[in-house]
Parts: C-alpha cells; structure tokens; sequence
C-alpha cells in the first residue's frame, strides 16, 4: 500500500503543477488583455469631450466676449412664414402666416418673387406683428409654383435696409 501511495503522490503534484500553469497563462493572457484595452482607450481616444470649457479669462477679454455676445444677439433675426402657401384661387387671400417674432429688434417687410416677377409686397411688420392672410398684388392662375419670399429688415426709422433674408416657399392656386 505504501508503494500506492508514493505513486498517487507523484500524480498529484503533477496535476496541481499542470492547475498552476493553467492558472499562470490565463493570469499572464488576462492581463495582455488588459494591457492592449488601457493602451487602446489612451491611444485611440477622441478629442471630443462632453462639457463645457472652464477657462479662467482675464477680465478684459470676459468684456469683449461680453460685447461680442450682445452685438450676436442684436444682430439675430428670427424669420417666420408659411412655406406652403394656398391660395382657393388667383383673387382670393391666401394663408401666408408671416410674423415678425418679438424678440426680433427690427421692423421688416416681405417680397414674393416667382421668375424675377413681384407677386407680393407687404406693408413694414413691426416686432410682435404678423400677416395671417393676403392677397397676391399679381394674380396667378391654377397651379403650383416655386417662389422665393424676401425678408427684408429695416432699421428702426424704417428708412433703410439692413439685411435681405430669402426662404424658398410654393404657391398653390387651387382653381
């Protein structure tokens, strides 16, 4: 029995030498692994970041930025219209729904041009104003129409423009 024993012995530490070299190479493979992840998440990383940049500016160049953003701010101009007009036919009012946003600072006015051709002109709209419906000044017949709708903002003596803004809107004329 004894010579059982020492022949067991020899096997069992062989296995337990075959479970550490196991346990060695999935040790040294994890960490490759983790290795190739930590360079691959440092090296490929891409510049854009979430958030916003914390920048400790001196307090002149806080001014001009300041300065910079009102000027932006008033220079802003917010246009608004229906870009699929309809008209029930070449006479009647059509649903136009132009408006001169409050927060705009500027009064406007609209010009509709299809082909070069002046379809419509409306009356200076000032800030918190709007044009629900009106008529064409040219009439068109039945049809569908590719137009080019021209905002443009005045100053505030309404004597001068400012700033030309064009949308491209479709007439439709019914019958």
């Amino acid at each position: 029995m004894d010579n059982e024993k020492i022949r067991d012995e020899p096997q069992s530490q062989e296995q337990n030498n075959k479970k550490k070299n196991k346990i060695i190479v999935v040790v040294i493979v994890f960490l490759l692994l983790l290795s190739l992840l930590v360079y691959y998440f440092f090296s490929y990383r891409s510049d854009v970041l979430q958030g916003e940049i914390d920048w400790d500016q001196p307090r002149a160049s806080r001014d001009l930025q300041a300065e910079i953003d009102k000027a932006v701010e008033q220079g802003m101009f917010n246009v608004f219209m229906n870009t699929n007009v309809v008209f029930k036919d070449g006479q009647s009012k059509g649903n136009m729904m132009i408006q001169n946003i409050e927060t705009n600072r500027y009064p406007m006015y609209v010009e509709i041009y299809h082909d070069n051709t002046l379809l419509y002109k409306s009356d200076i709209i000032e800030p918190g104003y709007k044009i629900e419906e009106a008529k064409l000044d040219t009439p068109l017949s039945k049809g569908t129409y590719d137009c080019t709708a021209y905002f443009y903002v005045t100053d505030n003596n309404k004597e001068e423009v400012q700033n030309k803004i064009g949308l491209n809107i479709k007439i439709t004329v019914n019958n």
